[in-house]
């Protein structure tokens, strides 16, 4: 536990004891991106543009014709050292496809780039550029939704590929600078699951850090080497009579050439020196040991001939990754040559090259820029410094935050790069994008990042944010520590501000915790304060606070809450993320409470809202699906349920919280059962209870355990039921018994699944000691939804203990909330018993209302209309291999995956250790490229939610 300060009257605190890379834009470089928000990040656009081609560019057609088969290779990787012409040749290619109005994807790779939410970012915008109908909807999420996850994005991405009637080329180029797992995982599945119209290719100075030989289509994989790459003597004549002041003969042309072995930095040597040298035999021998001393040479046939000013010039530049003039002149202390210095780089072919149409941006080349860093430490060393740092100062003033704090960093200005990357990451919280700013925040010392409390504070909102809770919580504990050890500023706007904002965080972490009665208690402190907080901060604070008061039975305070800041919202205003979370926050609140008809009308409008400016995929869009799923399936509209749930469910695993993703699992997996597929049913289950345990959500575990219990005995398997029952019963009382908050909820399916396991034994006199207990306690809190489940079961445990009036009574304490709500299936799903109890309750209650009485001859409707149906379970034998991909052991995996055996389960049966189990999963998801089990079963089955499907 850990202290935080909440605002005492009049004077004081006292102690309290106790939660990418979007883009609004993509931003055409320093010219444009004064407009927005200061701290915006953009992408820095010449990484997304073939570099131009040289002056006396040797069009090579043999390679090119090679590059040109597409038909039969579909991913080609291009490894050279430098200065064997592999980025000119990939960007020949990416001309000549240009010219034939190809949609061509260019992206020059980084050390800054192996970051998945950076790199992903990159990918989708250098594929915008190409079309624009190709990648709008990855954008889209990437743009407003940094939750969902990177891997949802490139599924998205491929897809937009897939459907756009046109081949596409990506060109990574330098693609051995990743080596980050996550990053590598990304490449990988581009690779894998490429459409047929996408054609990718990968340049590399080493073999990159990619399992090549795991591709989809292995024989589609086409290789050009450093042998391909070297230059041929007429490769080489081509190039001299282009380059060189000096005319050479077919003789001298293939004695230098001999000497680099084609490689093409060493003819571009060559052509430099030639006017300074002379003796093609001479300059042939020198250049023979070119390649193992680079430094030397480049000095000595090239720095050492340039005018002192233009040397100086690449010395002070060389710290730039990429150059323009006016950083050149900042570079240089001032003045405003460096145009002129640049052309004459490029004029006299001195390993430079321009990175755009305009020229507006440079690079120099890799060997040069490396010989240059490396002699300017030699030199001066004490310039470096002072050079990072006058190019840190303009990127600043360019608003190129990513390439300021590289620089501030190297120049030693740490405060400085932490002060912009705190900044930067408070406006990308607020987008909602937690990723980005802890991969900023790791690249900072630890040191720095351990003296800046809203360093620290933006790093705590990123772990919550990203399900980090453990790590979020040790961070916010030291924010805590450090407040209370007394290190104000002395203002008190601001200390109050931030205290507001560390209770928000708080409640945050809370709430993704399922721990209600704390996320209202700081929630509330935050939301309340009059301290200036950012209004996002305030937004998650109130969602806090609507989670905690709804399972507090305070539905009408949330109400008035909710609507006086609906309309304290200007006209026209877009919401954004927070507000959506908000909106959903509320629904969810008026569906525990029973307000089934204000949750659907709020659940609706906010899905539309989160589709229409974030996307179908996306994480919030998901997570408001799963809960409006389950209303529609509860009013038995069951394709619409089915409708808005389709390909939602791996997206709802990886980024849903808590509550949803319980009304997520609970709504696809009946709708399945409806269906009579009962092994996808337990399939996604078991999926939801793998994620509750990863993530602590006791809740999930107990509502998914209860689930499975309930289509355990719909197939009379209650040996199977009666297990997990005894293994429930040791742990759980101990910890949900008597809570109070969102535990009610978890304790509820406790005692309905220990409730159903007695009845299916026939002890229902005990059955309804559990349903008694659990009813008084949700009525007392008004969780009327959870009150209807508890009433109908204890009806039918009623009905079987011979207690028949207060069953009838039961029913009709059950009927009464149903009937405002329009619930449907929670009695039809109960089957005979309740279908005999509602017949005769319709019989004996004389005095029913004929509202009451209208509502229960619709529900003896929907019960005919389904026949009484019965789900039945999946045969073992069910599941066959898709094409042999799988193995026979992999399939017995998967056989019991779909009769909703648990790792351990699988384990026993197979004699398997659980972490085998695991492995065999994963390699069972690589091959049927899923995500989850529900996704493996129904991919080998061909069943699913995704069906179109008209009769109900």
């Amino acid at each position: 536990m850990f202290n935080v300060y909440k605002k005492d009257a009049p004077v004081g605190y006292r102690v309290l004891t106790g939660g990418r890379w979007g883009v609004e834009r993509i931003v055409m470089e320093a010219s444009s991106v004064s407009t927005g928000s200061q701290w915006s990040v953009s992408l820095i656009q010449t990484k997304m543009i073939p570099p131009r081609l040289p002056p006396g560019c040797v069009h090579r057609p043999a390679l090119l014709d090679r590059l040109n088969e597409r038909r039969t290779h579909s991913v080609t990787v291009v490894t050279a050292p430098a200065g064997f012409g592999k980025t000119t040749l990939l960007a020949g290619w990416s001309e000549a496809l240009s010219k034939q109005k190809h949609c061509v994807a260019w992206l020059s790779l980084d050390g800054e780039d192996d970051d998945p939410q950076q790199f992903g970012a990159y990918l989708v915008a250098s594929l915008s550029r190409a079309g624009e109908d190709i990648a709008w909807q990855a954008q889209q999420l990437l743009n407003h939704d940094a939750m969902t996850p990177i891997k949802t994005v490139i599924s998205v991405l491929l897809n937009g590929i897939a459907t756009c009637g046109r081949s596409v080329f990506l060109v990574l180029d330098d693609v051995d600078r990743l080596t980050a797992k996550p990053v590598l995982a990304i490449v990988s599945r581009l690779l894998r699951y490429a459409p047929e119209n996408m054609d990718i290719l990968l340049g590399a100075r080493g073999e990159p850090a990619l399992t090549l030989g795991q591709l989809k289509a292995p024989e589609k994989l086409m290789r050009i080497n450093v042998d391909d790459l070297r230059f041929s003597i007429d490769d080489a004549q081509a190039f001299f009579n282009r380059t060189s002041a000096v005319p050479l003969d077919r003789a001298s042309v293939e004695l230098l050439n001999d000497a680099t072995e084609g490689w093409v930095a060493g003819l571009q040597l060559a052509s430099l020196a030639l006017s300074q040298v002379g003796d093609a035999a001479k300059l042939a021998d020198n250049l023979a040991g070119a390649r193992s001393g680079i430094d030397r040479y480049l000095n000595d046939t090239v720095l050492a001939h340039l005018p002192p000013p233009i040397l100086k010039f690449l010395l002070y530049t060389s710290v730039l990754e990429r150059l323009t003039p006016a950083v050149c002149d900042a570079i240089m202390g001032g003045g405003s040559g460096s145009g002129c210095k640049l052309d004459w780089l490029e004029r006299h072919n001195v390993f430079i090259r321009p990175l755009d149409e305009t020229q507006d941006w440079y690079r120099y080349h890799a060997l040069l820029s490396d010989a240059l860093r490396r002699r300017l430490v030699r030199q001066t060393p004490q310039e470096v410094p002072a050079l990072h740092r006058r190019a840190c100062q303009w990127f600043a003033g360019a608003r190129l935050w990513p390439e300021a704090v590289r620089h501030a960093l190297a120049a030693g200005e740490l405060e400085q790069a932490a002060q912009w990357t705190e900044n930067c990451a408070m406006e990308m919280l607020e987008r909602g994008d937690p990723y980005t700013p802890l991969g900023w925040i790791g690249k900072l010392p630890p040191d720095i990042v351990k003296g800046r409390l809203r360093l620290r504070l933006a790093k705590a909102w990123a772990l919550a944010f990203s399900f980090q809770t453990a790590p979020a919580s040790g961070e916010i504990r030291a924010v805590v520590d450090e407040f209370n050890r007394g290190q104000r500023d002395g203002n008190s706007a601001i200390e109050e501000a931030t205290l507001a904002e560390i209770n928000a965080v708080i409640a945050l972490i809370a709430s993704i915790n399922d721990d209600s009665e704390r996320a209202l208690e700081f929630g509330s402190v935050a939301q309340t304060s009059v301290a200036p907080a950012a209004p996002w901060v305030k937004r998650y604070a109130q969602t806090a606070q609507f989670f905690g008061l709804a399972y507090r039975g305070k539905f009408d305070q949330i109400r008035r809450i909710w609507t006086f800041a609906k309309d304290r919202i200007e006209p026209g205003q877009v919401p954004n993320y927070s507000d959506m979370l908000r909106d959903a926050m509320y629904g969810h609140a008026a569906f525990v409470h029973g307000e089934l008809v204000e949750a659907r009308r709020i659940f609706e409008a906010t899905l539309e809202c989160a589709e229409s400016t974030v996307g179908y995929s996306s994480a919030i869009a998901t997570g408001v699906a799963g809960c409006l799923a389950s209303i529609y399936y509860e009013c038995n509209e069951l394709s619409r349920a089915r409708k808005i749930l389709a390909s939602r469910t791996t997206i709802a695993l990886d980024a849903s919280p808590v509550g949803a993703l319980v009304r997520h699992t609970f709504s696809a997996s009946r709708l399945l059962w409806r269906d009579g597929e009962t092994g996808s049913a337990l399939a996604i289950l078991e999926d939801g209870r793998q994620v509750a345990l990863t993530r602590r959500w006791l809740r999930l575990k107990l509502a998914c355990d209860a689930e499975t219990v309930r289509l355990f005995l719909a197939d009379g398997n209650v040996t199977r039921a009666r297990q997990i029952a005894d293994e429930l019963s040791a742990s759980v009382p101990p910890i949900y018994e008597g809570r109070q908050g969102s535990a009610l909820e978890a304790w509820t399916s406790y005692c309905i699944l220990q409730a159903r396991v007695l009845m299916a034994e026939n002890a229902a006199d005990k059955a309804v000691v559990f349903l008694e207990r659990s009813l008084d306690t949700v009525a007392a809190m008004g969780l009327h939804y959870q009150e209807v489940l508890v009433c109908v079961l204890l009806a039918i445990a009623l009905e079987k203990s011979r207690a028949f009036d207060k069953a009838l009574i039961a029913l009709g304490r059950a009927l009464r909330i149903g009937m405002t709500n329009g619930m449907i299936n929670s009695f039809v799903d109960e089957g005979r018993p309740m279908r005999a109890l509602l017949s005769r309750f319709r019989q004996v209650s004389g005095d029913v209302s004929t509202e009451e009485a209208l509502y229960v001859d619709r529900l003896l409707g929907a019960f005919d209309d389904v026949h009484n149906r019965t789900a039945s379970p999946m045969p073992v034998n069910a599941v066959t291999s898709p094409a042999n991909t799988l193995s026979a052991r992999e399939l017995e995996v998967l056989n019991f995956v779909a009769r909703g055996l648990s790792n351990k389960e699988i384990g026993r049966s197979l004699q398997l250790a659980p972490e085998t189990v695991k492995w065999h999963l994963k390699n069972i998801f690589e091959k049927l490229n899923v995500n989850s089990r529900i996704e493996a079963v129904q991919s080998v089955l061909g069943l699913g939610l995704e069906r179109d499907r008209t009769a109900e």
